[in-house]
């Protein structure tokens, strides 16, 4: 048995209000279809003809649409197609009400509508098919609000990004001093790099360069390596031998990151007075020693895990030692240039093997530069770090 008060027209209370649009030119249908949305909290927009109802769907941009397909002016159908049109009626739930009996006017409808119904209109019917648009009205609601608060939410994240980029840079900015025997590049494929390039002199003379290169990309690859900033910059300032500072970074890494979270590294330390050369290489691509004439005179290749992974007592961290000539070039770089445009490790290397050969030192870099910022390189897939060390431009003391 009905509760007092409640009648045919009334439908299950909503979720929230909704907007719906009714195009009805006969003025009793248009005031029960406006009454049955009154009653259960809704807010109708009404049309009296298929024109007055495109241009309102464009204003109002409602909930739901209800058509008549016999209007003046413009009829229904045509006014569905007009509204299917737009962006926003492409999904929107379009119900015709109908009181004609000609079939192809109703195939034509159901092309173009989510149901139809006959006039003369039964409330309850009504009510029922108002009841399941509303269902589907509420989900597209919720979805289109976490659609905004995720996008919400990303605008918050890049902004935060953009600011630790920025701070990052400048603490780096600061930390590398201009210098004509360190030059180097590093390219982020997103916000943030994973690649680490940090060089320091010193007092006795020594040039001190790392290139650690963290697992992943973007603000969490940064912060992996970010322990590393003080420890190199501190040591090597002091003249600390690289198994050392190779120690002290793989034991703070242990200290402060999960066992996944391990950071491929090369460190060098080259004497300018002796030209000798020692250099430590846990994962990384192997470090090219060029002659004068740009040709490969010498590779240290990886011999060791990547930091983190080995145990304190475990991790060998002797450098090898190499006696070079003045002249000579050594690149450091991380495998996110050997892999640009999506080449193999190999074939980067036989690449990056073939510019270098006979090209002056003065322009070699420059043409590594050129061609990375050149359209043949393609979309960047990881981080890109290289590092030019010449030795013509070393200083047998510190300025």
């Amino acid at each position: 048995m009905n509760n007092p008060g409640t009648s045919a027209l009334d439908l299950a209370p909503p979720v929230l209000s909704l907007r719906v649009l009714v195009a009805e030119d006969n003025r009793l249908n248009r005031m029960m279809v406006c009454e049955c949305l009154k009653r259960n909290g809704h807010q109708a927009i009404v049309a009296e003809n298929g024109a007055q109802a495109v241009a309102l769907f464009d204003t109002e941009k409602p909930d739901v649409v209800l058509l008549d397909i016999v209007m003046p002016v413009m009829d229904g159908l045509e006014a569905a197609k007009l509204i299917r049109a737009q962006p926003l009626g492409a999904t929107i739930p379009l119900l015709f009400l109908s009181g004609v009996d000609d079939e192809k006017s109703k195939l034509a409808s159901l092309s173009l509508a989510d149901g139809l119904i006959s006039k003369p209109i039964e409330p309850k019917l009504l009510a029922a098919r108002l009841s399941a648009f509303f269902r589907q009205v509420q989900l597209q609601h919720q979805y289109q609000e976490q659609i905004k608060q995720t996008q919400q939410a990303l605008n918050l994240l890049q902004a935060e990004n953009e600011l630790g980029a920025y701070v990052l840079s400048r603490m780096l900015d600061t930390a590398l001093k201009a210098d004509q025997c360190v030059r180097f590049i590093n390219r982020a494929a997103v916000n943030f790099s994973g690649d680490l390039v940090l060089y320091s002199r010193c007092p006795a003379g020594k040039y001190y360069v790392l290139l650690a290169d963290a697992v992943g990309h973007g603000i969490a690859a940064a912060f992996n390596v970010f322990p590393l900033m003080s420890i190199f910059t501190a040591m090597a300032r002091r003249g600390v031998t690289p198994g050392e500072i190779i120690r002290q970074m793989n034991s703070s890494l242990h200290t402060l990151m999960p066992v996944d979270r391990f950071i491929s590294a090369a460190l060098v330390c080259i004497d300018p007075t002796t030209l000798t050369m020692e250099a430590w290489n846990g994962g990384m691509p192997p470090i090219l020693v060029l002659d004068a004439r740009g040709e490969c005179k010498h590779e240290f290749n990886s011999l060791h895990m990547p930091l983190r992974l080995e145990s304190d007592a475990d991790i060998d961290c002797k450098p090898v030692v190499h006696e070079l000539s003045r002249g000579d070039e050594i690149l450091m770089f991380s495998d996110g240039l050997l892999e640009a445009n999506r080449q193999s490790v190999e074939a980067g290397l036989s690449h990056l093997r073939a510019m270098m050969r006979a090209e002056p030192e003065e322009t070699r870099f420059e043409k590594i530069s050129a061609w990375l910022e050149s359209g043949a390189v393609g979309t960047f897939h990881d981080d890109t770090s290289l590092i030019s060390i010449r030795t013509s431009q070393m200083q047998l003391q510190q300025s």
